[in-house]
């Protein structure tokens, strides 16, 4: 495992120019299979040998590695070489980026794209060099995830386009932006463009279907321009109100809607568009006034009015949350008749039955006066006001978004059958059978994996799905309790210690005793000249456990039999004990074949009861197909990273090492993916363990791991009784 690639060998071993012959006898070994009487290496070698010794190296070193892939890859490579080197000024991280984006192109889309991006280098270069001041929307999207979901209003997605424009549902932004000097600069202009992007859906631009009132315009075009510039103008002003302090950092990139502040054709405009009461309603009646007076003015930050794409988000999302409403009004309903009715029978007494009615009562600004707008609705049932759950909020707020107003047919609750829920009609489309055109599947989630001859990640190499087990309701856990009692009995006994434990805390102010560790230091320091410490004292306090704790199950086809039986005993256990303790726990399977099948088989989630679904789920975990365990390793933590927990662990259980159908995954290749995937875990502050039963695993865990962040268990019987025993000393 300590063997490096070619990659990494110092420059005095490399240092050396070679000619063309030299560099053609190697293209000839490298490029055999697409040489012939018409082609041959000696064109590429002879401009390679124009090159500097470091450049030469690194060219030959990435075309043995695409020759692996590809040869007519790796030839098209050679060919185009030398050109990029001169693009790319010589700079070797850039030639490095533009090979790997090229092998992710072939990767991706195959051999054609591959060669384009080989052949684009100018268009390359321009792009990377403009990198190095600008912002690239990956390297922050969840941030900006984050930032737009702290504003009002539906929780938006951030999406990469050639443009910036909404179609309410996500937010599109260019995937790079490097418009001005600095960093810092070019990531608050990102946050210029989300910010207004996300006032067109808080402040009611997409009310109207804006194609129908326009193309009734002499020039549908230039009336979709001059609405955009005078929508654009209400909605910075509605900033300015709702986000001071955020307008006040944008001013220096205003500086087109500062002069048209300033010019007597725009005075009037403006200071009807800045009135607190301006909607879109007046953004059309002032379209209409102007449409011939005025040529529009655009602004850089305002990008695209795209009333096609919000016209098929917006009719499917009207329609699934008029039945989402209607559905919670029917729930809040039913809970209001049991509440009564238990009541009334705690009282002897009867409930009338009568029919629901709900009504909204608009909430206006503090200063009704000087704004019309409805900040939110009150809602109310059978006259008494009621505290909609956070969720009914939520979609509330969407559908007044949409409407500006919740209409009254709304607010009929759902009868029986009315509704099948998007969540049933998911369900429908079973996922076992979702493989075809797997790369654009609905509900999948893709994850990149680390390539140790590249030295670099392969983008969204793995389509990775959450799949069901299915649930066998026999005895298997109630056998595997009354087989173990004495076990149980122990190890519940042992975690209820864990419960109530307390810690002894050094060097405190206060406490119940001397801590003779501090008395002594601090004796020293006094003898130094330095002051005497109070913090001289223990104390024992009882320590709140905090602990979230995902378990990563092997469902390899190599785990069939005594070892699937023991990982369901040792699961079993595991559950009879951990809720004694109140930890939360998840439970998942992985397999797959290839990567473009890898599978996360959910049997208990997070803050899932330990009940008899959860129980038969256990009782259904059977072998499945291979071992490909860096995807499972990144899908686990990212739903453990979404938690709030002081100690998060990822613990996994495995009878062997990473491998997979194609032969590529199998030994160091997968080793090394493996590896890579722990280490970003680590950086998420998750605290991966394993426990194994394949003997080999010395050979390879204490690279993975760590030499103490593994245990192997060479009997298979006492796989139960230790994942247990190692859970409690992991967590104490």
């Amino acid at each position: 495992m300590n063997s490096a690639p070619l990659y990494f060998k110092t420059m005095t071993d490399i240092q050396i120019r070679k000619n063309a012959d030299a560099i053609e006898e190697q293209l000839d070994h490298f490029l055999d299979p697409v040489l012939s009487f018409r082609r041959s290496a000696l064109g590429p070698a002879q401009q390679i040998a124009t090159l500097s010794a470091s450049e030469q190296y690194l060219c030959l070193h990435w075309i043995e590695i695409i020759t692996s892939i590809n040869a007519e890859f790796a030839y098209q490579y050679a060919a185009y070489f030398s050109t990029a080197v001169k693009e790319l000024k010589h700079d070797q991280e850039a030639l490095k980026s533009w090979t790997i984006d090229a092998m992710s192109a072939y990767d991706e889309r195959g051999l054609q794209l591959a060669i384009k991006v080989l052949q684009q280098s100018q268009e390359y270069a321009e792009h990377y060099f403009n990198k190095q001041d600008g912002i690239v929307l990956e390297d922050i999207q969840k941030l900006l995830t984050a930032f737009v979901c702290g504003l009002n209003g539906r929780s938006l997605k951030i999406a990469a386009a050639d443009t910036s424009y909404t179609d309410t549902d996500s937010i599109f932004l260019p995937s790079l932006i490097s418009d001005y000097s600095t960093k810092k600069e070019n990531f608050f202009y990102y946050k210029l463009l989300t910010v207004y992007q996300w006032s067109q859906n808080w402040f009611g631009s997409w009310r109207y279907e804006l194609n129908e009132p326009l193309n009734d315009y002499h020039d549908p075009v230039k009336a979709l321009r001059l609405f955009h510039c005078l929508e654009s103008i209400r909605l910075l002003y509605k900033i300015r109100a709702e986000l001071p302090g955020f307008f006040r950092q944008a001013t220096p990139y205003l500086n087109d809607f500062r002069t048209l502040e300033n010019d007597p054709k725009w005075h009037s405009i403006c200071k009807i568009l800045a009135d607190k009461k301006a909607s879109v309603d007046h953004t059309f009646s002032l379209l209409n006034q102007y449409y011939t007076l005025l040529e529009p003015i655009i602004f850089s930050f305002q990008g695209e009015l795209l009333a096609n794409k919000v016209a098929l988000v917006k009719q499917h999302r009207i329609s699934e949350e008029k039945h989402r409403f209607r559905e919670a009004l029917a729930q809040i309903v039913d809970e209001k008749k049991q509440a009564e009715e238990k009541a009334s029978t705690d009282e002897h007494n009867t409930v009338e039955k009568t029919e629901a009615v709900f009504e909204l009562k608009p909430l206006f600004a503090e200063d009704e006066e000087e704004s019309n707008e409805v900040l939110f609705f009150e809602l109310s049932l059978d006259g008494q006001p009621i505290v909609p759950p956070d969720d009914v909020y939520s979609l509330m707020s969407s559908i007044i978004q949409d409407i500006g107003e919740i209409p009254e047919d709304y607010l009929v609750a759902a009868g029986p059958g009315q509704y099948v829920t998007e969540q049933a009609d998911t369900q429908s489309k079973k996922s076992d059978n979702a493989w075809s055109g797997v790369y654009h599947e609905e509900g999948a989630f893709f994850y990149d994996e680390w390539d140790y001859t590249r030295q670099h990640y392969k983008k969204n190499w793995c389509v990775v799905r959450e799949m069901r087990v299915t649930p066998i309701y026999d005895d298997f856990v109630q056998d595997t309790v009354t087989k173990n009692i004495g076990i149980v009995k122990a190890l519940r006994r042992n975690f209820e210690a864990l419960k109530g434990e307390d810690r002894l805390l050094k060097r405190q102010v206060n406490g119940d005793d001397i801590d003779i560790d501090a008395v002594v230091e601090s004796y020293a320091e006094l003898s130094m000249g330095l002051e005497f410490s109070e913090r001289v004292f223990t104390k024992m306090q009882r320590e709140e456990r905090n602990i979230a704790v995902m378990f990563m199950v092997d469902m390899s086809g190599s785990t069939q039999g005594w070892i699937n039986q023991a990982e369901r005993e040792s699961l079993v256990l595991l559950c009879e004990s951990l809720e004694m303790l109140g930890d939360r726990y998840a439970i998942y399977g992985f397999s797959g074949t290839t990567r473009k099948r890898c599978e996360i088989y959910h049997i208990k989630h997070l803050d899932e009861d330990y009940n008899d679904k959860v129980k038969a789920r256990i009782s259904g975990v059977s072998a499945k197909d291979y071992t490909r365990m860096g995807f499972a390793i990144r899908h686990l933590s990212y739903l453990l990273e979404e938690v709030d927990a002081r100690t998060k662990l990822l613990i996994t259980l495995s009878d062997g090492k990473p491998e997979d159908y194609d032969g590529q995954y199998r030994g160091e290749y997968g080793i090394e993916d493996t590896r890579q995937a722990l280490f970003e875990v680590r950086q998420k502050g998750i605290h991966p363990y394993c426990i194994t039963i394949d003997k080999e695993a010395g050979d390879y865990l204490p690279y993975m791991y760590g030499a103490a962040n593994y245990v192997l268990i060479e009997d298979i019987n006492k796989l139960p009784l230790k994942v247990s025993d190692i859970y409690r000393k992991l967590t104490t």
